[in-house]
């Protein structure tokens, strides 16, 4: 149980962490940048991009390389691929191995290949505006990501859509500090639900996410619940 903890309490500082580097740009491109960095550390990949579609037209927005570039231009080129999905199906895409992966039989092929690509997470993120933002993380080797790799890139894509929401709109500090904030509180219940349960992260969030969806109340909102008083709006039973 103390691991666990110290893992969601590191995840809330590499969030701080991203806030506060979001804070110094004044720019959009900057700040998805920085996401991208903040992915690709925190979730455990070799690389990152952030892709954008625009009126039907995929654009590669940020990238930490030149590798995730390329793998996803070539979904664009073939128009199919994780990262279109999770932007087409409003999904997050996890796929744990490309070579034995039969949905995108096209772009699989050439990320394996040429670009020795196996493992990818992709997440819509909700920056808002007319276009619609994925997050992808790469890994070169099979089976880099799990469960908890999907959770954490969630969170990570709420948290960075609303500080690239700011950036776009030149209001950082009031939205940035609200994505900290809601980020932080988040975890705090997550940890207060792993003691009072014993259960590990993982099945921390997974009740968390079901009493959010039975009670269709947002996560952040029982989190303060949780917070305040130690109980949610919708029993978890036990």
């Amino acid at each position: 149980m103390p691991r666990e903890l110290d893992r969601t309490w590191q995840l809330l500082e590499d969030f701080a962490e991203a806030a506060r580097l979001l804070h110094n740009y004044s720019g959009e491109p900057a700040a998805a940048e920085t996401v991208c960095e903040l992915a690709m550390k925190v979730v455990g990949g070799d690389h990152a991009s952030i892709t954008s579609v625009r009126f039907g037209e995929f654009t590669t927005v940020a990238a930490t390389s030149d590798l995730p570039d390329r793998a996803d231009k070539i979904q664009y080129k073939v128009g199919t691929g994780p990262c279109l999905d999770a932007i087409r199906e409003s999904a997050t895409i996890r796929v744990d191995d490309l070579a034995t992966d039969p949905r995108w039989p096209q772009f699989a092929g050439t990320a394996c290949s040429e670009l020795g690509m196996h493992s990818m997470l992709a997440h819509l993120m909700p920056v808002g505006g007319q276009a619609l933002t994925a997050l992808i993380v790469y890994a070169a080797r099979p089976n880099a990501f799990d469960a908890r790799g999907e959770q954490v890139i969630a969170i990570i894509g709420s948290t960075a859509g609303s500080a690239m929401t700011a950036a776009r709109h030149q209001d950082k500090a009031q939205h940035l500090e609200r994505a900290l904030h809601t980020s932080r509180r988040i975890g705090v219940a997550l940890g207060i639900l792993m003691v009072k349960k014993e259960v590990d992260l993982d099945t921390a969030w997974e009740l968390l996410s079901k009493a959010s969806q039975d009670s269709n109340t947002k996560v952040s909102l029982l989190a303060d619940q949780l917070i305040e008083d130690g109980s949610l709006a919708h029993p978890l039973g036990g």
